[in-house]
């Protein structure tokens, strides 16, 4: 492991001069991957792409994790000049099916058995009713923590054991000059926080109950209100400069010791290894803490358009075989921090961060402890996980009552029902 991640970092780097100058069709392929680590990864799919013969049109759109790549979508499909491929997070794969716009990979997956290699959580999101629409390439942990080794040292702290702790820890990290807690004012980042405190706090079964069922006796529970006093605490741990600031820019503040931790999905591991760092010698990462862990999960997959040229229909199929053929599920989640979301791959050269997740997703398995990470679609429909992005922002960026966050939560699920 210790010479691998960058031999493929290398590897990936000499993509555009290792690709035929005019390959015979290009695939157009949209999608939200803009960060070092995230581009990288995505490299080790265009590497295996352009091995079959067919190019790489890229179409990135960042900004507001996925939601800014919907609108311009939306765009394309309305003029009726949809891409080749696109990635999708949540129900969109779904949706778009329900539109009418998406091909069937039923043909690839009989011929190649793919859905059996796939966690029977994940198919409800890759599967409208008896066909495969797309192909997932990862699964990622949200409910991580990531955070400075010498930070921690320099504080006298450990992994907290509760929140409590870890708030208490945030105290000592800041009296010693650093930033506490990394992160940006995005309504997703916020939510992420969000979705781990409902697990934390209340338990995978109060989390299905509110965050998947919207039952109104959990949502306005005493336990959603400690849910929201906690959340307050964590507003508490923050930088005032955190307008703004993306994801990947707070992953470096913890990278370089500005601060000492950030709450975020296994994306942001990439980062690390991106750097060089090593977990347990540089960072630390460990789940958010619980008496009753959950493993709080999302995929990426990518999906083909209708489209009516048989060449450009060929090229999705490669793409399809690329996304779901084992090394490329090897090599492209070495990078993106995420783990294969095949479940029949060996792990033994993964970092202990990734052989930890696959350790305690199959403990949630046993557990009933896998949950779909709301954050990112993978809980409620969109219109009722727009409602908690909300609010939860709303909340954390005012001084608002927790009992007046769940009055609104409450009645803003009413009205999208």
């Amino acid at each position: 492991m210790k010479n691998l991640f960058p031999a493929l970092l290398a590897s990936s780097a000499s993509l555009i001069a290792a690709m035929p100058a005019q390959a015979e069709v290009q695939l157009e392929v949209m999608h939200h991957w803009v960060a070092e680590s995230e581009a990288a990864a995505l490299n080790v799919v265009r590497e295996a792409l352009a091995a079959k013969g067919y190019g790489w049109q890229d179409s990135a759109v960042g900004g507001q994790s996925g939601g800014n790549m919907q609108q311009a979508l939306r765009s394309r499909l309305a003029s009726g000049n949809p891409p080749g491929a696109m990635q999708f997070i949540g129900w969109e794969g779904i949706d778009w099916s329900a539109e009418g716009v998406m091909r069937e990979l039923n043909a690839l997956d009989e011929a190649n058995g793919w859905e059996a290699a796939i966690a029977p959580q994940v198919l409800p999101f890759v599967k409208n009713g008896d066909d495969l629409i797309a192909a997932p390439i990862n699964m990622h942990r949200q409910n991580w923590v990531w955070a400075n080794k010498a930070a921690f040292d320099k504080a006298g702290i450990e992994q907290p054991g509760t929140w409590a702790e870890l708030i208490e820890d945030g105290a000592k990290l800041r009296e010693v000059g650093v930033i506490p807690l990394a992160m940006g004012d995005e309504p997703w980042q916020i939510q992420v926080i969000f979705d781990a405190l409902v697990a934390d706090i209340g338990g995978p079964e109060f989390y299905n109950k509110a965050l998947v069922e919207l039952d109104p006796e959990a949502l306005s529970s005493d336990t959603m209100k400690q849910v929201f006093d906690t959340l307050r605490q964590v507003r508490g741990l923050v930088d005032d400069g955190f307008t703004g600031r993306d994801w990947a820019v707070a992953s470096g503040m913890v990278i370089n010791g500005q601060a000492g931790m950030q709450i975020m999905g296994d994306w942001a591991k990439g980062e690390f290894l991106a750097k060089g760092l090593k977990p347990g010698e540089d960072f630390l990462c460990f789940a958010t803490p619980s008496e009753t862990p959950s493993f709080q999960w999302l995929i990426d997959s990518f999906g083909m358009f209708k489209v009516t040229d048989p060449e450009v229909t060929k090229a999705q199929d490669a793409l399809a075989e690329v996304v779901m053929g084992p090394k490329v599920q090897h090599d492209f989640n070495l990078i993106k921090g995420s783990i294969p979301a095949r479940t029949d791959l060996p792990v033994d050269d993964f970092d202990d961060c990734a052989k930890k997740g696959f350790e305690d997703r199959a403990i949630a398995i046993e557990n009933g402890a896998m949950l779909g990470a709301s954050t990112h679609g993978f809980a409620s429909q969109p219109q009722f996980a727009t409602v908690f992005g909300d609010v939860v922002a709303q909340f954390f960026v005012n001084d608002m009552a927790s009992e007046d966050a769940v009055q609104m939560l409450v009645s803003g699920i009413d009205n999208a029902r």
